[in-house]
């Protein structure tokens, strides 16, 4: 298991210049039917924290793509004097009163995307509820599902609180989501980030490959099934809490995860998406930061205790898919046809949740980035 820790990165406001700005295209209407479905996650904070990461998940459950996919967060009914909402990307939402409007990239049809935005801890008090809804362009299947309610809520737990982050494979040298081609091998990785209170010592990964790809090699600390699609790890790591990362080293808030070499089937379908993919880690046991930072001891060997309590347990899951290409001039990093609202599309940028007093810099998330929204043609709620 190739684990490289770091830091997660403390800068100033100019750290939002990282997301990347761009134009929307003309746009053309979706053909068929289209069913976006949007859910939240990550709306639990421990209430002695600054802030953490949250999602808004947006998946195209119809047959059709998605073109000129507007995001809007409502929040009429969150006091956000305890807790506030930046702008996703400041180049690309805007904010109207107590609403936020943010373009994103068209979605095919399977296809999943993810949003995330910052929940900041300004005061106490109850925050409220927050409410995403999605539209497009085209009449949308079924409409009922295209809005999500989430009561935000303050944890007076102590505890870790994980993010798990798993982009989907393979990532090209740019950061951007390329393809892998039937019979080629390519690397997954993933990030978890602890938001939480209170430090954790060890974790147990649970990775689910999508059908037609395997692990090439066996890592120490995992478990594998007969299908060699399915590992359990647990790792002698910690993770201090965000707001604990000093961003000069050891100990960190944050771990880069490479699972080594993954490999697509010789006769895995191509050109394809192949959903399913899965990453979740869980705490085994919450600690105080030094314990952390001296990581003298070393967990048994087999450890199966009782998981660390975690503040909130519905960003501890990440889904991701393996980007397969024809075999004849495939090849790995290719990337993938860019079309409609697309264009200007830029992966790999910095993602920011406000804590310590600074803007975090958080992870790389593929294709599922924010389009700028230029001045002549803005979206509506």
């Amino acid at each position: 298991m190739n684990v490289r820790t770091r830091a997660l990165a403390y800068a100033g406001a100019a750290a939002v210049g990282l997301v990347a700005t761009g134009a929307f295209a003309a746009p053309a209407l979706a053909a068929g039917p289209t069913d976006l479905a949007l859910t939240l996650s990550g709306t639990t904070l421990a209430a002695t924290t600054s802030g953490k990461l949250a999602t808004a998940t947006v998946t195209n459950k119809g047959a059709e793509t998605a073109a000129g996919v507007v995001i809007t967060f409502d929040l009429s009914e969150l006091d956000t004097s305890v807790v506030e909402v930046p702008l996703p990307a400041p180049d690309s939402c805007e904010q109207s009163g107590s609403k936020i409007t943010c373009g994103v990239v068209d979605i095919k049809a399977g296809d999943t995307l993810d949003l995330p935005f910052a929940l900041v801890h300004k005061g106490d008090g109850t925050p409220g509820k927050l409410t995403a809804t999605v539209s497009h362009e085209a009449a949308d299947a079924v409409p009922a599902n295209n809005s999500a309610t989430a009561t935000v809520t303050l944890s007076e737990s102590t505890g870790p609180d994980l993010t798990v982050v798993a982009p989907d494979v393979p990532l090209n040298e740019e950061g951007l989501t390329g393809t892998v081609a039937p019979g080629e091998e390519t690397e997954l990785f993933y990030y978890v980030a602890n938001f939480g209170n209170e430090a954790v010592q060890g974790l147990k990964l649970t990775i689910n490959l999508p059908e037609h790809v395997t692990f090439v090699e066996k890592e120490d600390g995992c478990e594998y099934e007969a299908d060699n699609r399915h590992a359990v790890c647990t790792l002698n790591v910690g993770l201090i809490p965000a707001d604990e990362d000093t961003g000069e080293g050891a100990p960190y808030s944050a771990i880069e995860f490479f699972l080594n070499i993954i490999k697509v089937a010789d006769d895995a379908p191509a050109p394809a998406v192949l959903d399913g993919g899965v990453v979740s880690a869980e705490g085994i046991k919450a600690v105080e930061t030094p314990e952390v930072a001296r990581m003298s001891a070393a967990l048994p060997e087999g450890v199966k205790g009782v998981s660390a309590k975690d503040i909130d347990e519905s960003d501890n899951t990440d889904e991701f898919s393996v980007h397969v290409a024809k075999a004849a001039g495939g090849g790995g990093g290719g990337e993938l046809p860019v079309t409609g609202v697309q264009a200007g599309l830029i992966g790999g940028v910095g993602l920011v949740v406000v804590a310590g007093g600074g803007a975090m810099l958080l992870m790389a998330r593929r294709r599922r980035v924010v389009l700028a929204v230029p001045d002549d043609e803005k979206p509506t709620a």
